[in-house]
């Protein structure tokens, strides 16, 4: 019963990052950060660990190679893959006054730090790994892999050398990157999302470290003679890791899950303003529309076409210029005067849809205006802030101020 338990666990949590490690090879794909490709290799070693960990997947490689605990030293080797990947995106997320002006953490290039990654990671890890495979050969012959390593035969010199190696390592990686993820979360208290997504990957650390540490105890009382402390390692500590595993999932991919929601309500939100862009002059739009459907379905391309949508909304925009009343623009900022409790950023897209929806009207009725507004609001926001701006104006189209203001000018 444990082992199928353990089976389906362990499975389930190496499919979950092999999922991360595909999302991350295509981030990584579409923006070259060194950061995105250590996560994605780290994703993979993670989920290459917990795949083998699984019973019935290590008895097929025990098995099928003849050599006992085979799968136990994949795992190992590949958590210390993992760990070796977490020093060097501690490497890569450089405090602030080592990052040149205006630039992220993520970002950082591979040359400014290949010197520390060669001293830090490759002449630790590598000597590491060897060390521990040269300790594996040096295995007693006949240990029955069906039974724990680590409290079964714990009391054997080469196992005990290789077990607490590994645990060293490995504790050590998870050490540096929990430290760093707890004091970048610090320095970007303002940025809610990636404060949250680096706590959760420092506490995913913390937890990830309580199974290293419960593990050494279990193993140091079976070096010792004693097993009262078996459950310890082999029901604790999996818990654990398994815990801190599922936390530093949620870090890796939570804000760029967030960032995937947040794109795909701005995609659907800005969809009756498009559609009323395209009321202006329908070959502004480079493909048909989508159906409703189709379009609530959408996953892929989010930032593309968010871009594009956006691009197509201001063209529109820019040919309904000739027909924005400007009676109809100075009765919409007389009307926002009025909301006292609405935000400036609010009050300047509330006033853009009234424009545009002025501006449709005149446009419909063929009749152009005797005095039309030369720089209709909303045509100067700023990039950055020009998709949010996009999205409340379109949240404001059928909305009652643009109504109200309708209403005074017709």
């Amino acid at each position: 019963m444990y082992d199928l338990v353990a089976t389906c666990l362990y499975l389930a949590i190496g499919a979950l990052w092999v999922v991360l490690a595909v999302f991350k090879s295509r981030a990584w794909r579409r923006h070259r950060f060194p950061a995105l490709l250590v996560m994605a290799a780290a994703s993979a070693a993670t989920a290459v660990s917990f795949l083998c960990s699984a019973p019935a997947v290590a008895a097929v490689v025990n098995g099928a190679s003849g050599v006992s605990f085979l799968g136990l030293l994949i795992v190992y080797v590949a958590r210390l893959l993992f760990g070796a990947g977490a020093v060097v995106l501690v490497l890569l997320w450089a405090p602030p006054s080592r990052r040149r002006a205006g630039e992220p953490a993520w970002a950082v290039p591979y040359a400014a730090v290949r010197t520390a990654v060669r001293r830090k990671v490759g002449w630790v890890y590598g000597p590491v790994i060897a060390a521990m495979i040269l300790l594996f050969a040096c295995f007693p012959p006949g240990l029955d892999s069906s039974l724990p390593l680590d409290t079964t035969y714990a009391a054997e010199p080469s196992v005990l050398a290789f077990l607490l190696l590994y645990q060293a390592a490995f504790a050590w990686g998870l050490w540096q990157l929990g430290r760093t993820c707890w004091r970048h979360a610090a320095a970007v208290a303002a940025q809610r999302l990636l404060r949250r997504s680096l706590r959760c990957l420092a506490v995913g650390s913390g937890l990830i470290g309580g199974y290293c540490l419960t593990k050494c105890v279990a193993i140091g009382a079976a070096a010792a003679g004693t097993h009262v402390l078996d459950p310890v390692g082999s029901i604790v500590s999996p818990l654990s890791g398994c815990a801190g595993c599922l936390v530093l999932a949620v870090g890796w991919a939570g804000a760029a899950a967030a960032t995937w929601r947040q794109r795909r309500a701005d995609y659907r939100a800005l969809r009756p303003l498009w559609a009323a862009a395209m009321q202006v002059d329908g070959r502004l739009a480079l493909d048909a529309p989508q159906r409703p459907w189709a379009e609530w379905l959408t996953a892929r391309d989010l930032e593309w076409r968010l871009t594009r949508r956006t691009r197509e909304i201001r063209d529109g925009q820019l040919a309904l210029r000739p027909w924005v009343p400007e009676d109809v623009v100075a009765a919409a900022r007389r009307c926002a005067d009025a909301y006292a409790d609405m935000a400036p950023q609010e009050k300047e897209a509330a006033v853009a849809a009234a424009a545009f929806a002025g501006g449709l009207r005149a446009l419909r009725a063929r009749q152009r205006p005797e005095r039309h507004c030369a720089h209709p609001p909303g045509t100067d926001v700023a990039p950055a802030d020009e998709r949010r701006h996009l999205v409340l104006v379109a949240r404001h189209l059928q909305g009652p101020f643009v109504t109200r203001v309708l209403a005074e000018t017709c």
